[in-house]
């Protein structure tokens, strides 16, 4: 349910709220008998306080319209006084140009499959949110050497025109010996660079999943993932991820009502949970993938960010005929860069790059030859050697913090690499609400629950420690600390979500 509150407009957000609602019941889009979200779910989603929506609730009810059971929900208990425009969506109205434009979208509502949004806080002290290197870690001048260095030196690939939708032959020479060092085979026709890992999920989707197949993907799971993956949020199949999870019945993919068309999994550094998935089930995967024919994505988007251990083989080298093995430079310079690759059997190499020329005709050649100088002068090695360094810092920063200040009946592991750490709560304790007593100190974090397609747990929470120095992180998760063992058992109310900006 869509309710948009103006937070500029002179009438309460609670009486935008019940005037929404209000007007859904008597066009008759909330029948009798419908079944509202929960306060905390509408707060959540319309970002106010759940006292807001309490009282929009409250009004209601008095006049007549819903009515609260306990232990049952709230339900509507009217019937439309006009008649409904069932063309027309209803967050529609009051705008003309919506009025317009919302019965011609063939899905209004892939916008609630989108990346999750984080409230910025403007006087945030610590922020634990984006698992991405932060802006001051960006190699400027470097960059900005090779940039200009393209610009006046090979101009002839930056401004070609009808570039090579496959991608800028220069830069899959380089990453094709990259790849070889890191046990991922790659030729010229195999390789394809796209325009970030996001890409290359969207089209895989097009090309291979129609609307009766299902799909299995790790569960919890990157939100940017599944919904490039499933846009309507139908047709999943949870791969549970965590340190005892048991390997998997193949017979749930053979037997399931709809034909299972696609795996994905992050088996290095797992977002969010950071785990590294084990040999056994690697090889399990490779061959389930192979015996059954089922397409097999590996991200391995945070697989250059190994501060510890030895690396497991990739599941490209198990299994070559199936697997899709997708990279980006995201997690190794800057999400700005929207430049990711991708390694496949050559039969779909071939097909995502025709639907990559519809799509967006190429990647950008500024941003590739940039990059292509940028690896071949030695920088992007040097870079990782840095930034690795700070990282790994800065993970065992925020381990030791966790051990010193949170509760002992919490579990966490420390991840080998990635950037993020996730942490398990006692059962009492309610993340989101963890989120909006953190958020009004000053610190910042995604709750667990937004990570989860299935089976939602609500005692977890992603810890990101790429954008902080150790002190940050140390006086931020110090501050959690206090908060948990104030409030573990006093649930407050849920974060306010305005601001947005998307998570990664």
């Amino acid at each position: 349910m869509y309710i948009h509150v103006d937070r500029a407009a002179p009438i309460p957000p609670y009486r935008q709220i019940e005037d929404a609602i209000r007007s859904l019941i008597e066009r008759g889009i909330l029948n009798l008998g419908t079944r509202l979200p929960s306060s905390r779910d509408l707060a959540t989603e319309v970002g106010v306080n759940r006292l807001t929506v309490h009282k929009a609730y409250q009004c209601l009810e008095a006049d007549g319209l819903i009515a609260t059971k306990v232990g049952s929900g709230t339900f509507v208990c009217a019937k439309a006084t006009r008649a409904p425009s069932p063309d027309v969506p209803s967050d529609s109205a009051d705008d003309p140009a919506l009025r317009v434009w919302g019965p011609l979208f063939v899905n209004p509502r892939l916008a609630t499959r989108a990346l999750p949004s984080m409230a910025y806080a403007k006087e945030c002290s610590a922020s634990f949110v984006y698992a991405a290197p932060p802006p001051d870690l960006f190699p400027v001048e470097e960059f900005r050497h090779c940039t200009n260095y393209i610009l006046k030196r090979r101009g002839t690939e930056v401004y070609r025109v009808g570039a090579a939708a496959s991608g800028l032959p220069s830069l899959k020479e380089y990453l094709i010996g990259w790849l070889a060092q890191h046990d991922i085979v790659a030729t010229e026709r195999t390789l394809v660079i796209t325009t970030g890992c996001q890409q290359t999920l969207d089209l895989t989707r097009k090309l291979l999943v129609g609307p009766d197949d299902s799909m299995l993907l790790e569960n919890p799971s990157f939100p940017g993932a599944v919904g490039a993956l499933s846009p309507s949020g139908t047709g999943l199949m949870p791969l549970p991820v965590h340190e005892n999870a048991p390997l998997l019945d193949p017979s749930t993919l053979v037997n399931h009502q709809k034909r299972c068309k696609l795996i994905y999994v992050t088996p290095n550094f797992h977002n969010p949970t950071g785990l590294t998935m084990p040999m056994e089930q690697r090889r399990q995967l490779a061959d389930i993938a192979l015996q059954h024919s089922i397409p097999l994505i590996e991200d391995d988007v945070f697989g250059a960010l190994r501060y510890e251990g030895a690396a497991l083989p990739s599941l490209q080298s198990l299994c070559p005929r199936m697997v899709i093995h997708v990279g980006s430079f995201s997690k190794m310079l800057n999400p700005s860069l929207r430049l990711g690759w991708m390694v496949a059997p050559e039969p779909f190499a071939e097909q995502i790059t025709v639907a990559k020329q519809v799509s967006d005709l190429h990647t950008s050649t500024l941003v590739q030859t940039a990059m292509d100088e940028f690896c071949r002068r030695g920088l992007m090695v040097r870079h990782l050697k840095r930034v690795r360094k700070i990282f790994r810092g800065r993970r065992d920063a925020m381990a030791e913090a966790l051990r010193r200040y949170f509760p002992r009946d919490s579990r966490w592991s420390v991840p080998e690499g990635g950037l993020s750490m996730w942490v398990t709560l006692p059962d009492d304790m309610d993340t989101r609400d963890l989120l909006a007593l953190a958020q009004d100190k000053g610190v910042q974090f995604l709750p667990g629950a937004i990570f989860y397609f299935s089976g939602v747990k609500h005692n977890c929470l992603r810890l990101s420690f790429a954008t902080e120095n150790e002190a940050v992180i140390d006086a931020g998760i110090r501050t959690l600390g206090d908060i948990i063992a104030k409030r573990r058992l006093r649930l407050v109310r849920p974060a306010v979500w305005q601001d947005r900006r998307a998570v990664i």
